[in-house]
């Protein structure tokens, strides 16, 4: 069975596409919190971004472990874009990790 361009662009991709989108919807989020104007004005409430980024960590995760399974042989049939989306998922996640520290340290709007 031929697989597709888009589907191994996909998937070599889409952890890093999924600690972008964790990236700009934290900043939305904490901008439309911290506008006069926003839904939630006064300090950051911490409850979404975590949820958000609890979501964007099990997706990489997830990603990572059906990844580790086509490396788990290690032969050498295993193809570059087995240990892209591997190693990709693996840096998302740390990715991911990291943007979320001012999450913890972020008091109240400036």
């Amino acid at each position: 069975m031929r697989e597709r361009l888009f589907g191994k662009l996909l998937r070599g991709t889409l952890p890093m596409l999924v600690w972008a989108a964790h990236f700009g919807g934290s900043y939305v989020l904490v901008a439309a919190q911290c506008s006069p104007a926003g839904f939630a004005p006064g300090s950051p409430h911490r409850l979404p971004l975590a949820l958000m980024t609890l979501v964007a960590l099990a997706i990489c995760a997830a990603l990572a472990w059906r990844a580790r399974g086509t490396l788990g042989g290690g032969d050498e049939q295993t193809a570059l874009l087995d240990w892209a989306a591997a190693l990709t998922a693996l840096l998302a996640f740390a990715g991911i990790a990291w943007t979320s520290v001012p999450l913890w340290l972020v008091e109240s709007c400036a």
